[in-house]
């Protein structure tokens, strides 16, 4: 694990602060302090991986995080609000996903609400980790999720360019009308005299239950993950979601094309299902991507995954995962987990 020296200090003090805004609370002012703590005992290993690693991770059905809110009412129908989350591993109390993220690398931003909608600036989430987490049968899982893991981990393809999350960053979301409502962000890459490192996307979302879908489109220039020799990427996904009450059935496409000297494509389907079951509910999903690139054979990744989630109550929950993961052209890779999640 590598070493960080400022943060140590940097979380205490961020400890300091929480402490500090938790304990304040007014009608007219109030801050709340929230959060999730996951961790899982798994043995994993992805297609072409050597062996499987045994040990206690972090974030198996929720990358834990830990944030806090307010909101301020001016009148007249607008307030003022703001974010601060920053995300932490539960396994060794480490800040953020990664060695790079900074402390509040989740949401950090100051917005204004009214009937006309929100504006927010920021560092802010991606709408399009919404779109295709919301409906993944796996609840958004990063670890074991079927759809969520080719899209955005490293270790699996990560297909989609780009963080969850944007620096200097503009959003609007619109208010719900008949059950329609809008995400629209712009991340400004703040390069003098040139917009080639700007990020934008447009996330539609219809909730009209037992029925949701979403729409949403991505054009992505700067950001982890491009494949080599591409400086641009471009992402669209379709979704949708039916409630049948005795089941919960998923249907996603996404598609991506990677622009510049190396064109890149990925289109991944996916189909799933959660089933209740006693206190909690089955998952299930099966993902195919089809990968082609110039010059190349075209090749395909293939995930399956099934799992149990029980729940204790409304705020913690247990589960047990597998993960199969197998490239066309490298042996498969297995993962397996049992874990517990709490949300505060």
């Amino acid at each position: 694990m590598l070493h960080h020296p400022g943060r140590p200090q940097a979380l205490i003090q961020a400890a300091a602060l929480v402490t500090c805004l938790a304990s304040f609370s007014s009608p007219a002012n109030a801050v709340e302090l929230y959060g999730i703590v996951d961790s899982y005992l798994a043995s994993t290993k992805a297609s072409g991986e050597a062996g499987n690693v045994v040990g206690i991770q972090s974030g198996g059905m929720s990358t834990a995080f830990w944030g806090m809110t307010g909101a301020e009412d001016l009148g007249n129908g607008l307030k003022a609000n703001f974010r601060l989350e920053g995300y932490f591993f539960t396994d060794t109390g480490t800040a953020g996903r990664l060695a790079t993220d900074t402390l509040h690398s989740r949401n950090a931003y100051v917005g204004l609400e009214g009937r006309l909608g929100e504006v927010r600036l920021g560092r802010l989430s991606n709408p399009m980790f919404l779109a295709t987490s919301q409906f993944d049968a796996f609840g958004g899982s990063t670890k074991f999720s079927p759809i969520l893991n080719p899209l955005w981990a490293p270790q699996y393809g990560r297909y989609i360019a780009g963080d969850t999350g944007w620096n200097n960053a503009i959003g609007y979301y619109t208010p719900e009308v008949g059950g329609l409502s809008g995400r629209f962000v712009y991340g400004l890459g703040e390069a003098a005299g040139t917009n080639s490192s700007n990020n934008a996307v447009a996330m539609l979302f219809l909730d009209r239950k037992p029925l949701t879908a979403t729409a949403a489109y991505q054009r992505t220039r700067v950001g982890p993950g491009f494949p080599t020799g591409s400086w641009a990427q471009s992402v669209c996904v379709g979704a949708a979601a039916y409630d049948f009450q005795w089941a919960k059935a998923f249907l996603e496409y996404v598609g991506t094309r990677a622009s510049g000297g190396a064109r890149f494509r990925t289109d991944t389907f996916h189909i799933g299902t959660t089933i209740p079951a006693g206190p909690g509910r089955v998952m299930a999903a099966a993902v195919q991507t089809n990968i082609r690139a110039d010059g190349q054979a075209g090749t395909w990744r293939r995930d399956i995954g099934l799992g149990y989630l029980y729940s204790f109550s409304k705020r913690t929950d247990g589960y047990v995962n597998v993960l199969y993961d197998k490239l066309s052209d490298k042996g498969s890779g297995t993962s397996a987990g049992i874990g517990i999640r709490h949300k505060f």
